[in-house]
């Protein structure tokens, strides 16, 4: 995979993660619980601090997501930088 293309899945997994977190953040803080009969119960969390509310798994793709694109932009410098100092 060259680094450009992998660049762009980087940028694609930190937007999906920046969307993902804005709407987990935006959603109503309730916790539904299943019962053994089959009913469903709400339980309204109450008003939460920001981070605790933003913890989901759009964090952890948006960090993959940074991890990746640097890791392409770093591969893509070393290549160039070891052309330019090559030596016969």
């Amino acid at each position: 995979m060259t680094p450009v293309h992998q660049t762009l899945i980087g940028l694609m997994m930190i937007l999906i993660g920046v969307v993902k977190t804005w709407l987990h953040v935006g959603a109503v803080p309730v916790l539904y619980l299943t019962t053994c009969t089959g009913k469903t119960i709400a339980v309204s969390t109450g008003p939460t601090h920001v981070l605790a509310q933003a913890h989901c798994w759009g964090c952890y793709l948006f960090l993959a997501g940074l991890i990746v694109s640097a890791y392409a932009v770093y591969r893509a410098v070393k290549g160039r930088r070891s052309v330019a100092y090559q030596v016969d």
